[in-house]
């Protein structure tokens, strides 16, 4: 089975606690994100087990969240035919600002015939996705 995993960091002049309220407001991320679609499907509140459909670098996820602990981190698990992804953010308050870290592993047989193209196209997206939370926590 083939697999690929990313990891990044960015500082963000912001209280974790600002930063994961952002995450975790998942009807929000096409405001500031630029994902086509994200929906709640489990009501709120937000916490481990909850279930949310999301586009994501263009493909449909159905995502369940493994890991809700505000403000520490935000985990969520995948699976498409083919293809299974888990992604995670955590945040730490350094010096009144936060060290946000987003990383992701993507397995599974589709992995063989993508394999270059997620691994090209994955860090772009998961980057962008790391700025844009920053912006949207330092402008409001």
């Amino acid at each position: 089975m083939c697999k690929t995993s990313i990891q990044f960091s960015l500082e963000i002049q912001a209280k974790p606690e600002k930063v994961w309220d952002i995450l975790a407001d998942i009807e929000a991320w096409p405001k500031w994100q630029g994902t086509d679609f994200a929906k709640l499907v489990t009501p709120a509140p937000l916490k481990e087990g909850s279930k949310f459909e999301a586009k994501l670098g263009g493909v449909r996820w159905d995502l369940t969240l493994t890991k809700a602990d505000r403000p520490r981190s935000i985990i969520w698990a995948g699976k498409r035919i083919g293809l299974k992804a888990v992604h995670g953010w955590e945040f730490v308050e350094q010096e009144g600002k936060t060290i946000a870290s987003t990383w992701e592993t993507m397995s599974g047989w589709l992995m063989v015939p993508l394999y270059f193209l997620i691994r090209r196209s994955l860090p772009a997206v998961d980057k962008k996705w790391l700025a844009d939370l920053k912006a949207r926590a330092e402008s409001s």
